[in-house]
């Protein structure tokens, strides 16, 4: 049997980290899925009882590409947290927009996920200008269960700019208009689609043409609301409002139950997932890895989801390419097919 590393231990997390974000060819990536996947399958009774009932164990497990995936519903119905009694140091909370119920991601800390978060960003290089940063957002601190406010506070801590600023939706909207007219040096605006649509909306035919090297950052987030805008009309709008290319407006894909993030670039651009992350397209129906231009379900393998679970089944339609993956919108019902596991089994104790 493998015996993992004990990942409560503040010297092993560093390592972790400097194993992440260092070199990570094939093998090693092979390497560590195996031995996060033993530590949690032994420490997390539904992902150990996931795993059973497909009768995959660390001694059987032959490639990552096997481990069971948790259905992204049970992070609201169960506590997917590896450090038993131990306090978290983080609670992150989805919407709950689907069911009324939040999902709940623990960390122990937020060492991790800060050091993806800012890695993933740099990657792509948004910091590389030391833009000027703005977030349509709540600040961490009002907002501590939200984990796109802590991504947000990670990076305007890491930016060599800093001093980033938090508007707080319509209430400041005239403040961030006055300050990107003003504006001389590149500029960054981050923040979910649905906040973008609300400040173009107070913006009305209003033009904002930001300096050059600008850059936009959408999350998503037009789930459960009233209005939605199809993503090639929303960059449109963003490009003639702002004055930036469709290419300096990035997408970030990512969710509480995780701590990497994939981006695209473009309204048609393919996500990307970090070198410390794997995306799977599976089929809803059989749970396998569908041939590429074919459509299926995302399925996250995250090595810096640590404190939970490691591999998420989510209900978030895609289709695989050669180089990466195309978001297409929400499977409309609450389980795959393929999950051989309902919910209730695995939230049975035994």
């Amino acid at each position: 049997m493998f015996s993992p590393r004990e990942f409560s231990r503040p010297a092993v997390r560093r390592a972790w980290i400097a194993a992440l974000l260092g070199p990570l060819p094939e093998q090693r990536f092979e390497e560590l899925t195996r031995e996060l996947f033993a530590w949690q399958m032994a420490r997390v009774p539904a992902f150990r009882r996931l795993c059973a009932g497909h009768g995959v164990t660390p001694d059987t497990l032959r490639s990552w590409r096997e481990i069971p995936a948790m259905p992204q519903v049970l992070f609201k119905r169960a506590t997917l947290y590896a450090h038993g009694e131990r306090t978290p140091g983080a609670v992150y909370e989805t919407s709950g927009t689907t069911t009324g119920e939040p999902g709940r991601q623990r960390l122990l800390s937020t060492d991790i996920y800060e050091a993806v978060c800012v890695a993933g960003a740099r990657r792509i290089g948004l910091f590389a200008d030391a833009p000027e940063l703005h977030f349509i957002a709540s600040p961490p601190r009002l907002a501590p269960h939200s984990s796109l406010s802590a991504m947000f506070g990670f990076w305007n801590r890491a930016a060599e700019a800093g001093r980033g600023k938090f508007w707080m939706g319509a209430a400041d909207f005239a403040l961030l208009r006055d300050r990107l007219v003003t504006a001389r040096c590149p500029v960054a605006l981050a923040g979910t689609a649905f906040g973008f649509v609300h400040f173009l909306d107070f913006l009305g035919e209003r033009r904002l043409a930001l300096p050059r090297g600008s850059w936009l950052l959408e999350t998503g987030g037009f789930k459960g609301r009233s209005r939605e805008i199809p993503k090639p009309e929303l960059y449109a709008a963003l490009t003639r409002t702002f004055g930036v290319a469709d290419r300096a407006i990035w997408n970030e894909y990512g969710m509480s139950e995780l701590s990497s993030q994939a981006y695209a670039r473009g309204h048609a651009g393919l996500h990307q997932t970090p070198p410390w992350a794997r995306v799977l397209i599976v089929d809803p129906a059989t749970g396998r890895e569908v041939a590429p231009g074919r459509e299926g379900l995302v399925r996250w393998i995250d090595l810096a989801n640590v404190d939970s679970v490691l591999a998420l089944q989510t209900l978030d339609r895609a289709v695989r390419t050669a180089t990466g993956f195309r978001l297409l919108g929400r499977l409309p019902r609450t389980e795959p097919r393929g999950c051989s596991l309902g919910a209730d089994d695995l939230l049975a104790t035994r």
